[in-house]
């Protein structure tokens, strides 16, 4: 059975707006993945689903959980990049 935009879209604001509240990246995450996966099959896609408030609720969430600004995300770019060839990197811990 096929789930309508409507129904995919509030099962997913119902989560999104309960993830603000967690810490958990994996749980997050996965959330996020089953309602992405939700909506596109409900026939949101593209720009759409790129654009659409849920996956910029999550989207922020993980921003916020990461504590995500510029300059992290430029040295964790360099990071992934050092790893993929093989070295160890060090990287800052922000406790929650």
């Amino acid at each position: 059975m096929k789930t309508t935009n409507l129904e995919a879209e509030r099962h997913a604001a119902v989560d999104a707006n309960a993830v603000q509240d967690a810490v958990n990246l994996v749980a997050i995450v996965g959330c996020f993945h089953r309602h992405l996966l939700a909506m596109h099959r409900s026939g949101i896609s593209g720009d759409n689903l790129i654009n659409h408030p849920v996956s910029l609720a999550f989207v922020s969430k993980l921003n916020s959980l990461c504590r995500m600004t510029t300059d992290r995300e430029m040295a964790a770019l360099l990071a992934v990049r050092d790893i993929e060839s093989g070295q160890q990197v060090e990287y800052e811990v922000i406790p929650i």
